[in-house]
């Protein structure tokens, strides 16, 4: 990474505070657009919520609930993105999930469901090496679903559906890869360095103040245009502004669970789990979410599990209590073959953002990552914030930034 001495009273186009993958992304796109482009990460980079993953880069197929092709394009969009970035990182996976009654979780539903995401997805191939490429969809029968996943004999169930998604193979290896690609294109990246204060003139921004974590003497870097992407602290950094217009967010946890063995074989598996997640804008809703049980090699991320902040009183660190409650939800929704404490490995915790209007301890979850063009008495100020939702979507995100500073 760069030495923070180099930068000191240097000049940017633009600052991106938060080495995230999605200010690794804008900082490649801005780098590529002709701008210059400095990336502050105060830790070391992909440390937080990007490193907080089952590693699925998906193409928007839950998506289809809401009859939102729009989101959807912008998945396969990214998925796209990424695959062509960063070849050697990725692995394709097929993901399965069983299949009950003729209603709406049923095998017709899901035929119509698999035939339009293949559609909508048609050209999610396009210049995409022959092993990476996503089959479509299908749905199995009772017979070849037993015969592929013995755990499912004395289920009820209908059948199975099946599809293909992009697995990451490990996230913070393609957060590096893509800043990589930034500084070819002459970004300039510093880690462990915190921005301690925007500075302005009435309310216009003309640089930042930062200091490296081992060091009390601050610098300042000279810039019109700052992107704050650094999630749930990002409101920190606006605060300073006059008249800032800070918003009320509030934020879920979220903990996937670490196991060292796959428990069904090379498939990712989707079980239905009931839980106290809304999604008020599906259009069809199955009454229930899923846990997903995504191999890695000889291990397997389990998750996601969400709980308010208010109920856990802000506090990420998972404890015995925690561990206890979301092993027994694992063990709920598994057929056979349940885990015990012994096979956790590990367990990554952090926050997702609820959609602005969300009562206070409801999980209505934030749909879209947001881009906020901060404006103090009426004029921009030079502070762009993104909410970030979905790693997957971060290339469509620092496209629309992009587009914004054109």
């Amino acid at each position: 990474m760069s030495d923070l001495s180099r930068i000191a009273d240097a000049e940017f186009d633009v600052i991106i505070v938060g080495g995230g993958v999605y200010g690794a992304v804008i900082s490649r796109e801005c780098a590529l657009s002709g701008l210059s482009c400095l990336l502050i990460e105060m830790n070391e980079v992909c440390q937080s919520t990007s490193a907080n993953s089952l590693n699925i880069l998906h193409g928007g197929l839950r998506y289809l609930q809401h009859l939102n092709f729009k989101r959807m394009r912008r998945s396969i969009y990214s998925r796209h993105y990424f695959q062509q970035l960063a070849t050697d990182e990725i692995d394709r996976v097929a993901f399965l999930t069983p299949l009950s009654g003729w209603g709406i979780n049923g095998p017709i539903a899901m035929r119509i469901a698999l035939f339009l995401n293949d559609l909508i997805s048609m050209d999610r191939n396009r210049d995409i090496s022959r092993l990476q490429q996503l089959p479509g969809g299908k749905v199995l029968s009772n017979r070849t679903l037993r015969n592929a996943l013995p755990q499912f004999q004395s289920q009820k169930t209908t059948g199975a559906a099946i599809w293909y998604e992009a697995v990451m193979n490990n996230p913070a290896k393609m957060v590096n890869t893509i800043l990589d690609s930034a500084k070819e294109q002459g970004a300039v990246i510093i880690s462990k360095t915190e921005v301690t204060e925007l500075i302005h003139q009435n309310g216009q921004i003309s640089g930042i103040r930062c200091r490296q974590s081992n060091d009390e003497q601050t610098v300042t870097v000279c810039s019109q245009c700052i992107i704050d992407t650094t999630g749930k602290t990002s409101c920190k950094l606006g605060n300073n502004l006059p008249g800032y217009p800070a918003l009320k967010q509030h934020w879920a946890r979220a903990v996937n669970m670490l196991i060292n063995r796959p428990l069904f074989g090379h498939y990712a598996v989707g079980l239905k789990y009931s839980d106290h997640v809304k999604d008020n804008e599906a259009k069809f809703d199955s009454g229930n979410r899923h846990l997903f049980f995504v191999p890695h090699g000889e291990t397997s991320a389990i998750g996601t599990f969400y709980e308010s902040e208010n109920a856990i009183d802000g506090n990420l660190e998972i404890n015995a209590a925690d561990q206890q409650r979301y092993l027994d939800a694992v063990n709920s929704v598994l057929l056979k073959d349940s885990i015990t404490s012994e096979d956790i490995t590990g367990w990554q915790s952090d926050w997702l953002p609820l959609e602005d209007d969300a009562i206070s301890g409801q999980l209505n979850f934030a749909k879209a990552s947001r881009i906020r063009s901060v404006d103090i008495n009426g004029r921009f100020s030079g502070l762009i914030e993104v909410r970030s939702v979905k790693f997957t979507t971060a290339p469509a995100v620092a496209r629309d930034v992009v587009a914004m500073m054109r």
